[in-house]
């Protein structure tokens, strides 16, 4: 099998999911390309692919411009084959969270009119060390409204490594 791994990264995090999510399916045999959805798109042919895997983060309520442009300008193309889109959220990493999660997942599929095989929420990360003073009260006021962090103003990895090998493993193995 010939895997596409996209992604759109603002602050790393999706980055590493692509990265750990094309590793998995490298150790399984399949050959696998990464493709940073912010590069240019020329000798990328994602009909070549068996199956592809498209992951995106959330920030301000959308995901990455990039990603929704790749996906625009492949939709057909995507829609010929085995999907996983992959959305990487705040809102994803708590309780009350997941219909938020869900709704940026809904409203992305339908403003590019694509029907991945399935969706997957993935829970995102806190990376304080990179913000400004204003992404720091957006987190703080908008973002966390009303969640706790443990410990708030350090980094936080809300990403469930193993729940996402287990719905990659599915995906591969469907």
């Amino acid at each position: 099998m010939k895997a596409l791994v996209a992604y759109g990264t603002t602050e790393g995090q999706t980055r590493k999911i692509a990265e750990t999510v094309a590793a998995q399916i490298r150790e399984q045999g399949h050959e696998v390309q990464l493709f940073d959805t912010s590069g240019l798109q020329r000798g990328l042919h994602p009909e070549t692919f068996d199956k592809l895997v498209v992951a995106g983060s959330v920030h301000e309520q959308l995901h990455q411009e990039s990603v929704e442009i790749f996906v625009a300008a492949n939709v057909k193309k995507l829609q010929a084959k085995p999907t996983l889109f992959i959305s990487v959220s705040l809102a994803a990493a708590f309780e009350d969270g997941s219909a938020e999660a869900q709704g940026y997942v809904d409203s992305f599929l339908k403003s590019v009119g694509w029907h991945p095989t399935q969706s997957l929420l993935v829970a995102g990360a806190v990376r304080h060390g990179e913000y400004g003073y204003h992404k720091e009260q957006i987190l703080a006021h908008v973002v966390l409204e009303g969640r706790d962090l443990a410990d708030p103003g350090i980094d936080h990895e809300f990403t469930d490594w193993g729940s996402l090998a287990e719905a990659v493993e599915r995906f591969i193995q469907a």
